[in-house]
């Protein structure tokens, strides 16, 4: 399977590595020094689960270079996605498929205006991991696992192609007949989860140990459900022990990629994660006064983050 990446960090990187190491024919488009250490010295996969990962890799910044692929994984940060959509025309074959892997539900549309409906899919990962250096990957926790399907929830040749080729690859992955109640019940989970990790700049073990904290984390993921309810995704009622499950199982010492960015003066996902909810409720008529009290304290942060690249 020809396969491209756009946007090789921490998500991109890790999966796009691993199904090279495979054996399927990968291509990353980056850019920065992290394109040049991939050039140069290729990409090194650092994972909590497994030995170190070595690879020489092609990498670049044009996409006409690569040509059209059966295979986008669409991984950039949500808040380029727009500029990175704009990657995607000379990838786009008769049955490509674009399947995006990013936090927050509302990058599709995006990529439906930019490559056409019939080649998006859905899709969503639990990993945490991050670029450690130019050309370095490091995965520290979460199962790695992958969940996507077709928009319209059929099991098509093309989606259970990727599916093996995921599969194939040791990563674990599912195929959906329902991925964007899937996307919903992610969103809602990293929404508290970032948030309150960023908020508090705790861990979620130490979240969890306090009762006052827990019970605001999972306010924060019932702010998520009413909204997606509401704007007309059947999320399943019982979020809240659906999210303190999932989080119990995770390594009491893990944080998220929203308090990465954050202690590091990076860009974060403020507009995507708790942004979108308080968007959405202020449309729908619905509180959210926890999403909005993360939202309107990182935002700040986020705004001179970008000051600073500019």
């Amino acid at each position: 399977m020809r396969i491209a990446v756009i946007g090789a960090g921490g998500t991109g990187g890790y999966y796009g590595a691993q199904l090279q190491r495979s054996g399927q024919e990968v291509a990353f488009i980056a850019r920065g020094g992290h394109l040049a250490a991939m050039r140069e010295r290729g990409l090194r996969v650092e994972s909590a689960v497994a030995e170190p990962l070595m690879l020489n890799v092609r990498a670049t910044h044009r996409p006409e270079e690569i040509g059209p692929v059966d295979l986008v994984l669409f991984t950039v940060k949500s808040y380029h996605t727009q500029e990175a959509a704009r990657l995607l025309p000379p990838l786009i074959g008769g049955d490509t498929a674009v399947v995006t892997l990013q936090n927050g539900v509302d990058n599709v549309e995006v990529l439906i205006e930019a490559a056409g409906r019939g080649h998006v899919l859905g899709g969503l990962c639990r990993i945490f991991s991050t670029i450690a250096a130019p050309g370095v990957i490091r995965q520290t926790g979460g199962p790695r696992s992958v969940v996507f399907g077709e928009l319209e929830g059929a099991f098509t040749p093309r989606a259970t192609s990727i599916l093996e080729a995921f599969q194939t690859a040791e990563i674990p992955t599912e195929l959906s007949r329902h991925i964007l109640v899937d996307m919903w019940e992610k969103y809602l989970f990293i929404t508290a989860q970032g948030g309150m990790t960023a908020l508090t700049r705790l861990p979620i073990g130490a979240i969890l140990a306090t009762p006052e904290t827990r019970e605001v984390y999972l306010d924060a993921a019932s702010e998520v459900a009413a909204v997606g309810r509401a704007h007309g995704v059947a999320i399943p009622a019982d979020e809240r022990e659906r999210v303190l499950k999932f989080a119990q199982a995770l390594d009491p010492g893990l944080y998220s990629s929203l308090y990465h960015d954050l202690i590091h003066g990076n860009r974060m996902e403020v507009e995507a994660l708790p942004g979108n909810v308080v968007r959405l409720g202020k449309r729908y008529g619905l509180p959210t006064p926890v999403c909005r009290a993360i939202y309107a304290t990182l935002l700040p942060h986020d705004l001179a983050a970008q000051q600073k690249r500019n």
